[in-house]
């Protein structure tokens, strides 16, 4: 074989090898990029969720402080009610041996009586219908 011919063969030797390492190290290449996509998309969704979550967080805060100022709305009533009958019953404590009270307090006992009825049938923002009024056979 001729010089020529040995370095032409060499030639294609170190072209195919070339060749073969090419190949692996662009699929060595397109395996990272792809990877590196995958992991950019599995960030995003990660991210995503997180800010979801934060929202319900902010959202239960809300809820939360709403209720709050609900549940002391309430409160303040009662304690506004229960004044007032404490008030009723005591300037008529002598009258009350016999079990006779004003008709005001037997008013606001009744009204009372509605009240609580409705406030456990429709909680404390009043989202279900009034309770239906007593019968004066009930009171």
């Amino acid at each position: 074989m001729s010089s020529a011919s040995t370095v032409a063969v060499g030639g294609l030797l170190v072209a195919i090898a070339a060749g073969i390492g090419g190949f692996g190290y662009g699929l060595d290449q397109g395996k990272a990029l792809e990877k590196g996509r995958q992991d950019g998309a599995a960030l995003k969704t990660l991210t995503d969720q997180v800010a979801e979550h934060a929202d319900l967080v902010k959202q239960s805060g809300i809820a939360s402080r709403n209720l709050r100022q609900a549940v002391a709305a309430r409160e303040k009533v009662n304690d506004t009610t229960s004044k007032e009958m404490s008030d009723a019953l005591t300037t008529t404590a002598d009258s009350r041996v016999g079990c006779v009270f004003p008709a005001r307090v037997m008013r606001n006992l009744s009204e009372a009586r509605e009240r609580a009825a409705e406030a456990a049938a429709s909680g404390i923002h009043g989202a279900l219908p009034v309770a239906p009024a007593s019968t004066a056979r009930e009171r």
